[in-house]
């Protein structure tokens, strides 16, 4: 069974946990630092990575996260393109062999591994907020193929992954 990528318009709004972190970077000197966001949400039996994106400048992030700091090692620069568009040029193109739906899988894996990897990896420069609101403008929406290693248990425990802008992120207040 292969991914099926569509776009879908309109905005998802959520609430839950969500970590942030600054990433970017490798896919050549055009590219720049994004503010990544990583949660997840229940649907259709299933459970969907939800991953967002803005610049790590974004008025919307509170400064005292610090994700708008260049960090020793780590992406320079500020990215000015799409994430799926990162994603694109960071792996390999393409191939004639790979159908369009398996490519969007590829590049949506892609991307998990980047988001799920922040809530794996403990560091200071990592944003874990318990809960938070969020508004999200969908630029993807790929139903993954079945894991063939771990069947039912999706990839990352995943079965759909949802890309899109960040338009509003509200943390609750302590």
């Amino acid at each position: 069974m292969a991914a099926r990528r569509h776009t879908v318009p309109g905005h998802l709004v959520g609430a839950g946990r969500v970590t942030l972190s600054r990433t970017g970077g490798g896919a050549g000197p055009d590219w720049g630092a994004y503010a990544v966001l990583y949660t997840t949400r229940p649907v259709d039996g299933g459970s969907e990575a939800v991953i967002g994106y803005c610049m790590p400048d974004d008025p919307l992030l509170d400064p005292a996260w610090g994700l708008h700091r260049q960090q020793p090692y780590g992406p320079a620069g500020t990215a000015r393109h799409p994430l799926g568009d990162y994603a694109a040029a960071s792996d390999p193109a393409r191939g004639r062999s790979e159908s369009p739906a398996s490519y969007g899988q590829r590049m949506a894996l892609f991307l998990l591994r980047i988001a799920t990897a922040t809530r794996l990896v403990h560091s200071p420069r990592i944003i874990d907020l318990p809960w938070a609101a969020w508004t999200l403008a969908t630029e993807q929406h790929v139903h993954l193929a079945p894991d063939p290693d771990h069947p039912g248990r999706g990839w990352a425990g995943h079965h759909q992954v949802r890309v899109g802008r960040i338009l509003t992120l509200q943390p609750k207040q302590p």
